[in-house]
């Protein structure tokens, strides 16, 4: 933050003072508002973008511990330093109990009052970058849409925001889990703490629970998550002993790692592609675990459910990437968004959106029209002649590689004729492994 950007309101009932202190403070490279009474200080306070108050005590018609109590009753938007020639002790806590940053007795030392506001502007400064970093961490997000699954599905998130207990996602590959429950986050009383997301398939299983809970004197993710939000995506890639530690946490309230008790002030989310019925009867994750941290479930429901709100979704993700990826602007013919809109995305929203990123940089006009739009989505979509299927490269890494271990295993599947010995022996894999990998991709062997 620049001093020129850094906006001080003097209010005092002596001009020699506001223009001895307009004039000292403008050399420094501050902006300066000044006003003789409160009546006037009080209108520039509320119209211009104030940082912070030099305010006088003893002024004609209203004194000025009348105004900050005023002020401290709507809610203090800057910083006050308090100046007065007459203060004591009692009168100094009365304005530090309505949040004055600091008294100074008149004559005023300049030396100390510039310190002061030397301080007060490092604070500011220190603040305003401290919120940036928490909005690059915890980037807003918005929920478009107005159709009634969307409308239902805010509602759903509003009526748990206040509450404490775990949240289980589910919903298909590319619906948005993780991008809900970000907007949980967002509209509870934790949105100015971290958000932090842990990816369980990217932990190696050897070191999934020191990674999440810490041990051997390093920091886990639940500590990095204080105050906030720690969010697990895909709750079948955790261990059964990390499940067991995330079921004691929240039956208990507390863990123990390092002979040490530990009780993380956390809110707990985890996601799933796969239902709870089919958590259960796969046996992919633990039973208390279900019990315990599944009790409030949010389905996330597919794009193809809410397909009328599509077109604003694409307005949307438009502007999105023209703010901050700086790519040129496009809009959509008519013929093109009512394509888009019937149009099946397997892939959901997340496949949406990086097909309008895609738009946005390979289209040549400014227009996209019906034929461009087919043009596109058959360049990354091309028909594969020999498994008849269509290739989808709008997915991540994670959920490309399971719809080919899916295909994989169930054309291996028909080949062995259903004999999962030969199957393990075709694929490399234990017996053991092949049949928790086959529950896990929901094939079924039997």
């Amino acid at each position: 933050m620049s001093k020129q950007k850094f906006n001080i309101l003097v209010i005092d009932d002596e001009s020699d003072i506001t223009d001895l202190l307009q004039d000292i403070l403008e050399d420094k490279g501050y902006q300066v508002f000044t006003a003789n009474h409160a009546t006037e200080g009080d209108k520039i306070y509320y119209n211009q973008p104030i940082n912070l108050v030099l305010l006088d005590i003893w002024m004609p018609e209203e004194d000025g511990i009348s105004l900050l109590k005023r002020w401290h009753d709507h809610g203090l938007q800057s910083e006050v330093i308090i100046m007065s020639g007459h203060g004591n002790i009692e009168t100094a806590v009365q304005a530090t109990k309505l949040g004055a940053y600091d008294f100074i007795e008149k004559p005023i030392s300049l030396a100390k009052l510039m310190i002061n506001i030397e301080n007060v502007f490092n604070k500011i400064t220190l603040e305003q970058r401290k919120n940036a970093l928490i909005q690059q961490i915890n980037p807003e997000v918005q929920i478009i849409g107005k159709s009634t699954t969307i409308t239902s599905l805010k509602k759903n998130l509003a009526q748990i925001q206040s509450h404490n207990l775990p949240v289980f996602f589910i919903g298909e590959s590319g619906s948005g889990k993780i991008y809900y429950s970000r907007y949980l986050h967002q509209i509870s009383e934790r949105k100015n703490e971290p958000f932090i997301v842990v990816n369980a398939s990217a932990l190696s299983r050897k070191n999934q629970k020191q990674a999440i809970f810490g041990g051997n004197g390093k920091r886990g993710l639940i500590e990095t998550a204080e105050g906030g939000t720690l969010h697990i995506d895909e709750i079948t890639d955790l261990d059964f002993i990390t499940q067991s530690f995330f079921s004691l946490l929240i039956k208990t309230g507390r863990y123990k790692i390092d002979n040490q008790i530990y009780s993380p002030n956390v809110r707990l989310c985890f996601s799933s592609q796969y239902s709870l019925t089919k958590l259960k009867e796969n046996d992919l994750s633990k039973k208390d675990l279900h019990d315990e941290a599944l009790s409030i479930t949010i389905n996330i429901p597919s794009l193809k459910s809410y397909q009328d709100d599509i077109p604003s979704i694409i307005r949307h993700y438009v502007y999105y990437f023209v703010d901050y990826d700086k790519l040129p602007y496009r809009q959509f013919s008519m013929p093109a968004l009512n394509f888009l809109r019937q149009y099946d995305w397997p892939g959901n929203v997340r496949e949406l959106k990086n097909f309008i990123q895609r738009v946005l940089v390979l289209s040549e006009k400014e227009e996209v029209d019906l034929d461009a739009v087919k043009k596109l989505i058959d360049i990354h979509h091309p028909s594969n002649e020999e498994k008849g299927e269509p290739l989808n490269i709008d997915l991540p890494i994670r959920d490309a590689r399971e719809n080919f271990e899916k295909s994989y295993f169930i054309k291996q599947l028909n080949y062995c004729n259903g004999n999962i010995a030969k199957l393990a022996e075709r694929a490399g894999l234990e017996r053991t492994n092949l049949y928790r990998k086959l529950k896990s991709l929901g094939i079924q062997y039997k």
